[in-house]
C-alpha cells in the first residue's frame, strides 16, 4: 500500500495540517497508522466528511495575541525562574523556556520544548514562525518551504481574525527581511506602516522595519527611527524587540560612521543581554556591525565572543547557501567577521585609508587583508568583492 504524510493530505485536501490530525486521531480516516509521533494516510483515502468542518473554519481554537510570548515580557534584573513562576500556566511556562533558548542559540532544545506543544496549544503559530527561522539558519529550504505553506493554511484558518493575521504577516516579514527577497516585501514594511498593528507587537514591527531599512541602505532613516523607538521606552530593564532595536541602531552608527558611539551602544546592549544568555541575537547581526562587536568584546566580554562568532558563522553559512539557491546569487561563506566588514565598507565605496581609519588598523593592515578577501573569492580587483556581499 502506498502512504502519504498529513501534510501532503492536507495539501490535497485544502485543510490545515492539525485539522488532517485530528482526522487520524478520531479514527476517521480508515487505515491511518501512527508511527513514533507522525500518522501515515493511505494514498487513496478520502477527505471525512466532517459537520465540524464550518465549526473548525469559523471558530478556531484562539491563539496568543503576538508572534512571541516573549514579546510581552520585560527583562529587569529577575532570575528567569521568578519571570518563568509568574506566567499563569505551563504552556506558558513551556513557550518562555523555548523562546529563550532560541535566544540563547540552543535551537535544538527549542525546537525539542515546540514538538511538546499540544495541538490546541495557543503558541502553535509561534512554532511554525520559530520553525521557519530555524529552516533559514540551517539552509533547509524543505523546512522553510513547509513552514511558509503552514502560515498560507493558517491565514485561511483565521481569515475572521484581524490579530491573527497581523502576526502572520509579521512570520512572513521576517522571513522575507531575513533572506533579502524584495519583490516579496509587503506593502507595510516599504511603508512603515505599524500602526495597523498593535502597542504590544509593535515594537517587533519596528524593528523589522529597521531591518528592511538597513537590507535597503537606508541607514540614516534607519538609525532616526531606532533612536526614536527607544527614546520611548522606560530606562529600566529591556524587552527582546528593544534589544533588536538596540543592535539595529548600533548597524546604523558603523554605517553612518559613528564607530565610537556604537561601540557604547553594543557594550550597553551585551550588559543588558548576557546575564540572561541571550547571545543569538547579536550572531544575527555580526555582519551588519562591521567589527565593532568584535572591538568591544575582545576588551569587555572575551568569555562570549568566540561563541557569539561561532554562531554567526554557522548561521551565515546557512543563510547563504539558503539565500543563493532560493534567490541565485552567489553570496559567499568564505570570509571571517573581519573580512566581511571590509567588504561591506567596500560596498559603501570606501576607500583603503578611509576603512583602516574606521576600523582603527593601519592601511597596510586593510590592503593584506583584500589581498586575502580576493584570493579566497578567486577575483583579482577589489571591486569585483562588491559582487558577493550585498
Amino acid at each position: 500500500m502506498d502512504w502519504i504524510s498529513v501534510t501532503e493530505a492536507a495539501t490535497r485536501w485544502g485543510v490545515d495540517p492539525r485539522v488532517v490530525q485530528r482526522y487520524c486521531a478520531s479514527g476517521k480516516i480508515a487505515g491511518a497508522k501512527k508511527y513514533g509521533r507522525a500518522w501515515m494516510i493511505p494514498a487513496n483515502a478520502q477527505k471525512p466528511l466532517d459537520n465540524r468542518a464550518k465549526a473548525e473554519t469559523t471558530q478556531p481554537e484562539p491563539l496568543y495575541p503576538g508572534l512571541f510570548l516573549l514579546d510581552n515580557l520585560r527583562f529587569n534584573g529577575q532570575s528567569v525562574e521568578i519571570i518563568a513562576a509568574s506566567l499563569p500556566d505551563i504552556e506558558h511556562r513551556r513557550e518562555f523556556y523555548s523562546e529563550l533558548a532560541f535566544l540563547r542559540g540552543e535551537i535544538q532544545k527549542s525546537l525539542e520544548l515546540l514538538a511538546q506543544m499540544p495541538e490546541t496549544s495557543p503558541f502553535r503559530l509561534t512554532g511554525i514562525h520559530m520553525g521557519n527561522i530555524a529552516a533559514i539558519r540551517k539552509g533547509d529550504e524543505n523546512a522553510l518551504r513547509r513552514g511558509m505553506d503552514a502560515l498560507k493554511a493558517r491565514r485561511q484558518e483565521y481569515a475572521g481574525c484581524p490579530s491573527a493575521q497581523n502576526c502572520i504577516d509579521l512570520a512572513e516579514a521576517v522571513v522575507y527581511a531575513g533572506v533579502y527577497a524584495p519583490e516579496h516585501f509587503p506593502e507595510w514594511l516599504k511603508d512603515g506602516d505599524v500602526l495597523r498593528f498593535s502597542e504590544d507587537v509593535r515594537p517587533f514591527a519596528l524593528y523589522l522595519y529597521a531591518l528592511y531599512l538597513n537590507n535597503t541602505r537606508q541607514q540614516e532613516r534607519m538609525l532616526g527611527v531606532t533612536e526614536t523607538v527607544l527614546a520611548l521606552v522606560p530606562e529600566q530593564g529591556f524587552t527582546i524587540a528593544g534589544l533588536y532595536l538596540r543592535i539595529m541602531r548600533v548597524s546604523a552608527c558603523v554605517a553612518m560612521g559613528d564607530r565610537q558611539r556604537a561601540r557604547e551602544l553594543i557594550a550597553q546592549a551585551l550588559d543588558h543581554a548576557l546575564p540572561y544568555g541571550l547571545v543569538a541575537p547579536f550572531s544575527e547581526h555580526l555582519g551588519t556591525m562591521r567589527g565593532v562587536f568584535e572591538e568591544v568584546a575582545r576588551e569587555r566580554f572575551p568569555w562570549v565572543r568566540t561563541e557569539i562568532i561561532k554562531g554567526w558563522k554557522e548561521a551565515f553559512t546557512g543563510w547563504t547557501d539558503l539565500r543563493n539557491r532560493m534567490l541565485k546569487s552567489r553570496m559567499t561563506t568564505l570570509l571571517t567577521s573581519r573580512e566581511y566588514a571590509i567588504s561591506q565598507y567596500l560596498v559603501d565605496g570606501k576607500t583603503s585609508k578611509e576603512i583602516a581609519e574606521l576600523m582603527h588598523t593601519t592601511v597596510s593592515g586593510i590592503t593584506y587583508s583584500l589581498q586575502i578577501i580576493r584570493e579566497k573569492l578567486g577575483v583579482r580587483r577589489s571591486r569585483d568583492i562588491v559582487k558577493f556581499v550585498n
